[in-house]
């Protein structure tokens, strides 16, 4: 069919308008793509700095733990191989680390926890040489444990000795392949692909901790860079209490998706705009060529009919007579048009081919072959040897195919250009028809969509990071108003995931003194250094401001002005609440503190008092708030400052000092005994020293009592109540006061003359000859021994002196005082009890609860058994608080807590973790309905009204309930299975339970 010229006319319009529409939307979707790439790159590496700083900081906990750990130890001693063991096992440095280990200064393992095959020796390792040659507390690079082969980071720090001299190495490990805080960084995701990658620095850098375990300990080298489409997106960051590097890696398939959607929707517009400007320019082009058809008309009559009167008149002053007069200047100037047209093709940014029915270009120009990256004289079949050779045969005959087909094509090819790049095409064409139907051929144009698509991918990534994360990110334009906020946001808001967002600004979400700030502090500074970074107070869905960790960015145009703002806050509730109860620890500890009867105080390397006890107010006088700041030379005079100087000096060195002296105080003579343990920064430098002064003035009048008589000794030793013995060389006793003889239920002579052997018993001997053997070799030994029987507990402090000869060069014996602390140590054992009690409801509290639930897992783990979590809380509990006030709120939770206690077994674990929070532990379960019936009846227990300060409250509550039969599973998983479980009690109507329908790491239970 033979096209009419008002067709081809407004063929020729359209083609030209979709042509500079194309180039403006390609300018436009290129600025977005490098606006979109910097930007996703500027959020990324926010999120590596931040996950960097926070895995610096866990590190830094496992240091201080681990160091305190060897202070502990230190202080104790090194000697015995039971004590360590033990001291090990009561550290518990499990709950951090994996296992834990001690070491001699030459290398040699003497204690390791959890118990297993110990190495030789570990003198060869780098980290040990470190500690042993530094002293200072170190992390190892990755590394194959020697015992179970296992990848692992070994953890350092120095055992100093009563001496101040090493004493060993105390190591810990975390395996790089067990949930820790380097294995669970492992298995976060970042978005739907990103994954964070740890390696170490220097030249030969190696795999600290990857998704994939074949690669831990790997060389870097090892890790891939690209996935065919495009090099994946990697922000770096340094982690520097380990001088490792945190990688955070978002593939690039997943990071430039985003792009390759804008890339569609734009190619879908334009072939919308082309259809309508098509329909447009056609009706146009009918109505204006209405005289040219009269024209054809007449002329088509004539070829028919030559010598028929036609009505053409050409020296009429219409239409007509203008386009008869006119016909051959508008052929020639139709041909001037074309060449014209020509030159605009072969100037055209995008390219452009014909080809004939076979497939071979018969023109193409520049753009065309740029894109290709060929040259002129291959253009005929050129673009082919771009193809994978395996399947260039097969591609060659589908065009072959496509070119001789009426139909208009519309592929994209992928092509391997000569110089190693590749691109991504959109090529599109439409046949040449001849005038009986035949197919010429195929013109058609070919675009470069390869940065498109990259910066499409990205745009569909960043956006599924930001939909993905839990933090709030909003942004606002240059006036404030809101033109994003992610689903975290609303859902913390109270906005709908569809409601529109443009009504809003940024003063519905802020409290009046934020918004103050905002004008005043954190906008002016974001503008001038283009990110504020502090704290901040917001609104939540009920406009109630919580604390809000907040950093706000200012986003320029290419003309530097402010063009938009990000948000990104991040809710630090939880963070503020445990200041607060670090504040309440240290008022407990100031509480302890001044009720003992000794001197406590902490002072500066200055040596002036930056904490002092209540004592010092009760034995001088002086109000404790004036002695602070000062310095204690000026509090204790020179006389006295000139004694204690020297060794405040050795303390100020590094060593742990004991000594005694004599104080002179408004109530009289006092002898003490001054102890001096110096403190430590990460780096090990002294910053401060804790000072104990024990008042020891009884001691010394006993002693110079007993040289004045034998006789007043014998009274003053039988008075006392601990048991006081001598014993020499030979372990025979020669001395014993009534005590000793009470204790035994012997009389002197049954006692003095026989060897501890003979009077203890060889099991208990065994116990106590180490400290027997120290004793004789001229250390004082004190220590504790603990009697625990079904009906009674007693807890003794033994100390051995030694007694060396007149001329001080042997010892010719020791004397023993044993001390009763049965009522201290129940004390202790009081306060620790009272710590994981909650005072409201006398259930236990969070601390309580994950050291049961712990143990309960634990014992659950060992035999096979089947465990319960119940997770509970009042349905409504806040409106109750809200309307009759917290004291009735109170006397609810001890009300709920009753009847939870007299709902389950005795031996049931009842916590309330705050709030109206309640957990339940259920241990030795025959199966689930055990636990399942209890739920049941929980329910219609709380049912029951509450009598509560002449008002009757009723309540309902919600549980879930989840199950653990052995495994690897964490008490972490356990809580958040329990408490999924809970959300889905209270969005299936609340006041009923769900269960769980397999155990944690188990099977159906």
């Amino acid at each position: 069919m033979r096209l009419k010229l008002r067709t081809k006319t407004a063929l020729l319009i359209t083609s030209l308008v979709l042509v500079l529409v194309g180039v403006t939307g390609g300018w436009q979707y290129r600025s977005l793509s490098s606006e979109y790439i910097e930007l996703m790159r500027e959020q990324q590496q926010a999120l590596t700095d931040s996950a960097a700083a926070d895995l610096d900081y866990k590190l830094g906990i496992h240091l201080s733990a681990l160091a305190r750990a060897a202070r502990e130890l230190g202080a104790q001693g090194f000697a015995d191989p039971a004590a360590q063991q033990r001291f090990l096992r009561d550290q518990d440095l499990r709950t951090m680390f994996d296992n834990a280990a001690l070491a001699t200064p030459d290398g040699a393992i003497v204690a390791i926890n959890p118990p297993a095959e110990r190495p030789s020796s570990i003198a060869d390792r780098d980290y040990f040489r470190r500690v042993r040659d530094t002293g200072q507390p170190t992390i190892s690079a990755p590394l194959l444990t020697r015992s179970a082969r296992q990848p692992a980071v070994i953890m350092a720090v120095p055992v100093d000795g009563t001496d101040g001299r090493l004493a060993g190495v105390l190591g810990a490990a975390l395996n790089l392949q067990r949930a820790n805080v380097l294995g669970d960084l492992s298995r976060a995701t970042v978005g739907r692909g990103g994954h964070y990658v740890i390696v170490t620095r220097g030249p030969s850098p190696q795999i600290v901790m990857h998704p994939d375990a074949n690669l831990l300990l790997k060389p870097a080298s090892a890790l891939a860079s690209g996935d065919g489409i495009g090099r994946d997106v990697a922000t770096h960051a340094l982690i520097p209490a380990a001088g490792w590097e945190l990688r955070l890696v978002v593939p690039a398939a997943i990071a430039y998706a985003p792009l390759e959607q804008v890339r569609r929707n734009l190619v879908l517009q334009l072939l919308w705009l082309g259809l309508g400007c098509a329909l447009l320019v056609w009706v146009g082009t009918t109505w204006v060529m209405r005289p040219l058809e009269a024209l054809s008309g007449a002329i088509r009559t004539l070829r028919r009919s030559p010598d028929s009167q036609v009505g053409l008149d050409v020296v009429a002053n219409d239409e007509r007579g203008d386009l008869a007069r006119e016909f051959d200047a508008l052929m020639a100037e139709l041909r001037e048009q074309r060449l014209e047209m020509a030159a605009v093709t072969d100037a055209s940014p995008v390219g452009l081919f014909r080809c004939d029915s076979e497939g071979r270009m018969t023109y193409v120009n520049d753009e065309y072959l740029a894109i290709h990256g060929l040259a002129r004289k291959d253009a005929a079949a050129g673009w082919l040897t771009l193809v994978r050779e395996e399947i260039r045969e097969t591609v060659r005959q589908e065009w072959a195919r496509l070119a001789n087909s009426a139909t208009p094509v519309a592929v994209t090819r992928r092509l391997h250009r000569r110089d190693g790049t590749r691109v991504l095409v959109a090529l599109r064409s439409r046949p040449v028809l001849a005038a009986d139907g035949r197919v010429l051929g195929h013109v058609g144009t070919v675009t470069d969509i390869t940065e498109r698509t990259r910066a499409e991918q990205a745009l569909r990534t960043l956006t599924a990071i930001f939909d993905m994360t839990t933090d709030y990110i909003v942004q606002l334009d240059a006036k404030g108003r809101l033109i994003y906020m992610n689903p975290a946001a609303r859902l913390r808001t109270g906005l709908a995931l569809d409601a529109p967002i443009e009504q809003f600004s940024v003063a519905d979400f802020n409290p009046p003194e934020t918004m103050e700030r905002l004008a005043t502090e954190i906008v002016p500074t974001a503008v001038r250094a283009g990110i504020w970074v502090g704290e901040s107070m917001v609104w939540d869905a009920r406009r109630e401001a919580f604390p809000a960790s907040h950093m706000v960015i200012a986003h320029r145009d290419k003309h530097g002005k402010v063009e938009y703002f990000s948000g990104l806050m991040r809710d630090i509730s939880a963070a503020k609440a445990a200041e607060r109860a670090l504040r309440d620890s240290e008022h407990r500890l100031r509480m302890v503190t001044d009720h003992l009867p000794a001197l406590i105080s902490y002072l500066d390397r200055d040596l002036r008092f930056r904490f002092v006890n209540k004592a010092h107010q009760d034995w001088f006088g002086i109000p404790t708030e004036q002695l602070l700041g000062m310095g204690l030379w000026k509090f204790y005079g020179e006389e006295a400052w000139a004694e204690m100087e020297p060794h405040l000096r050795a303390a100020l060195a590094g060593r742990q000092v004991t000594y005694e002296r004599r104080l002179k105080t408004p109530g009289g003579r006092r002898d003490v005994q001054a102890t001096v343990v110096p403190e430590r920064d990460e780096h090990g430098e002294v910053i401060g020293l804790y000072t104990l002064d024990s008042d020891i003035t009884a001691h010394h009048e006993a002693e110079e009592a007993l040289q004045e008589s034998e006789a007043r000794l014998r009274t003053v030793a039988d008075a006392l109540p601990m048991r006081v013995a001598y014993i020499d060389a030979q372990e025979r006793y020669r001395f014993n006061n009534l005590a000793y003889e009470r204790g035994f239920g012997l009389s002197r002579e049954q006692i003095q003359g026989h060897t501890v052997q003979e009077l203890l018993g060889e099991p208990d001997y065994l116990a106590l000859q180490p400290h027997i053997r120290a004793a004789l070799a001229g250390e004082t030994v004190t220590f504790q021994s603990e009697v625990a029987r079904s009906d009674s507990y007693y807890c003794y402090e033994a100390q051995y002196i030694p007694q060396p000869a007149v001329n001080d060069e042997t010892i010719v014996g020791f004397h023993a005082v044993i001390t009763d602390i049965t009522r201290q140590k129940l004390e202790e054992k009081r306060l620790v009890t009272l710590a994981q009690v909650d005072p409201l409801t006398g259930l236990a509290n969070r601390s309580g609860f994950e050291a049961r639930l712990d143990e309960a897992m634990e014992r659950a783990r060992g035999a096979g058994a089947l465990m319960a979590l119940m997770y509970l809380d009042i349905d409504g509990f806040k409106k109750i608080n809200d309307q009759f006030g917290h004291q009735v709120g109170d006397e609810l939770l001890r009300g709920f807590a009753g009847r939870l206690s007299q709902a389950l077994r005795s031996g049931d674990v009842r916590a309330r973790l705050g709030g109206d929070e309640f957990t339940v532990i259920m241990e030795g379960l025959p199966g689930a309905d055990a636990a399942i019936s209890v739920a049941s009846g929980l329910i219609d227990a709380m049912q029951q009204p509450f009598d509560l300060e002449e008002r009757t409250i009723l309540v309902r509550t919600s549980i879930g309930v989840a199950f653990y039969q052995g495994g690897d599973a964490t008490a972490a998983a356990l809580v958040r299975q329990a408490d999924e479980m809970l959300y889905q009690a209270k969005g299936a109507g609340r006041n009923n339970y769900q269960v769980a329908s397999h155990p944690v790491g188990g099977h159906r239970a």
